[in-house]
């Protein structure tokens, strides 16, 4: 029997309602966030991200409260091991947490904003959630938490130590339960190919020394997702899922001093045009994943080892 790729997507239960709770971010005002804070000038002027340390968290979700009707991420082990050797190897503080609870992920989430003098010496901080999920939520292993709402734990206001610092959201999971589609073209060689490298344009803001800059909540965070929003996103039960496959592969390849913007791009091209789902339909099925920047900087990891 032909063993097809599965998707991890909202199954649904049948004629069951299972609650769903918002965790709500830590938000209490504490002294370090209270007052006016100081940002240099140098500092703003940066074209890229100064790089030495890295906080690194991925949670792994393969099996899940029985009412929530989802089958067990099989192949999501390879996914996990692979992402934490990569993180690893860019010098990265980096924990795998199997089966997170929506209590434990607040858990971890609240023990990484409380440890300030870390969070001072940490120059990026890049959370993984290797689960189940629909358009705007993720879920630990008893329910869903809306994406906004974990981002949301490391937002200027919530953890002052953090702004101006990268903060990268990696989403495995489905953004919904449609099937990508596309048509097919036959790729021909040219002879004479034109290439071209975009390059991306950053804006210096003359600032006067000692004037107050507004810092957005939204401002230095990146969310990768695996798929495009409203589509379902594709894991194999025993080499995982091709979006982190490709994403790992990249980021051992990547060059030095090369912007991870091109890394994702690579494999928003690899697994969009490259990656051919074995499934069931009759139609031409894809998965096509996508980011969204808020970054104000270059961000360019040090490969470690």
């Amino acid at each position: 029997m032909e063993k097809f790729d599965e998707l991890d997507a909202v199954a649904g239960n049948k004629g069951e309602t299972f609650t769903k709770t918002q965790i709500k971010p830590f938000a209490n005002e504490t002294e370090s966030n209270s007052g006016q804070g100081k940002v240099s000038k140098e500092h703003l002027k940066q074209a890229e991200y100064p790089f030495s340390s890295g906080i690194a968290v991925i949670i792994n979700n393969i099996i899940f409260d029985k009412r929530l009707n989802f089958g067990d991420r099989r192949g999501s082990d390879v996914d996990a091991s692979s992402l934490l050797q990569r993180f690893l190897e860019f010098g990265f503080d980096s924990d795998l947490l199997n089966d997170v609870t929506k209590k434990e992920m607040d858990t971890k989430f609240n023990e990484i904003i409380e440890d300030k003098k870390s969070l001072k010496t940490t120059d990026c901080l890049i959370v993984v959630l290797l689960t189940h999920g629909n358009e705007d939520s993720v879920f630990m292993t008893d329910g869903d938490v809306k994406i906004k709402n974990v981002m949301e734990y490391f937002n200027a206001t919530n953890c002052p130590e953090l702004h101006l610092k990268p903060k990268v959201f990696i989403f495995q999971a489905c953004r919904g339960s449609d099937l990508g589609s596309g048509v097919e073209r036959k790729v021909i060689r040219n002879r004479d190919p034109n290439q071209a490298d975009a390059m991306a344009s950053y804006v210096e803001y003359d600032e006067e020394f000692g004037e107050i800059i507004s810092i957005p909540n939204e401002a230095d965070f990146l969310a990768v997702y695996s798929t495009s929003t409203g589509y379902g996103s594709f894991r194999n039960t025993e080499t995982g899922s091709p979006f982190v496959r490709h994403l790992s592969d990249e980021l051992r390849e990547m060059k030095k001093g090369e912007n991870f913007y091109k890394v994702l791009t690579r494999v928003n091209k690899k697994v969009g045009m490259g990656y051919k789902p074995k499934h069931p339909s009759s139609r031409i099925v894809t998965q096509m994943p996508c980011f969204i920047s808020h970054l104000t900087k270059d961000l360019v990891f040090n490969q470690k080892v």
